[in-house]
């Protein structure tokens, strides 16, 4: 049996879940942009994200040209960046020829 994967044409609702964003298309939520410096063109949603009210950290939630939605928080009061990433696969992915692909992939992020 060979594993299914779904996409999403939509971000996901609320609605029995806390702290994700409001329900948006990407087709209306989204307006296009154009990085200043590479003028690399893509999407950033527009509207309010979910968040505490005790919250002061700035959230940009953008859609690259090659599909990937990233959020990008600011928080002012800290001096370092991190990153984190969900590719939502992990080794019950794996073919059955190539068992250890996920982890070898997942090495391949920190080179």
């Amino acid at each position: 049996m060979s594993p299914v994967f779904e996409t999403l044409p939509s971000l996901p609702t609320r609605s029995g879940t806390q702290c994700l964003p409001p329900v948006a298309s990407f087709e209306t939520n989204f307006e296009s942009r154009t990085s200043v410096d590479s003028h690399t063109a893509y999407t950033e949603f527009v509207g309010e994200l979910d968040k505490s009210p005790s919250d002061t950290r700035a959230y940009r939630l953008i859609r690259l040209s090659n599909g990937l939605v990233a959020m990008v928080v600011h928080d002012k009061e800290e001096s370092k960046a991190c990153a984190a990433l969900d590719v939502n696969v992990g080794s019950l992915a794996d073919p059955q020829e190539l068992q250890g692909l996920a982890h070898f992939c997942e090495h391949l992020l920190f080179m």
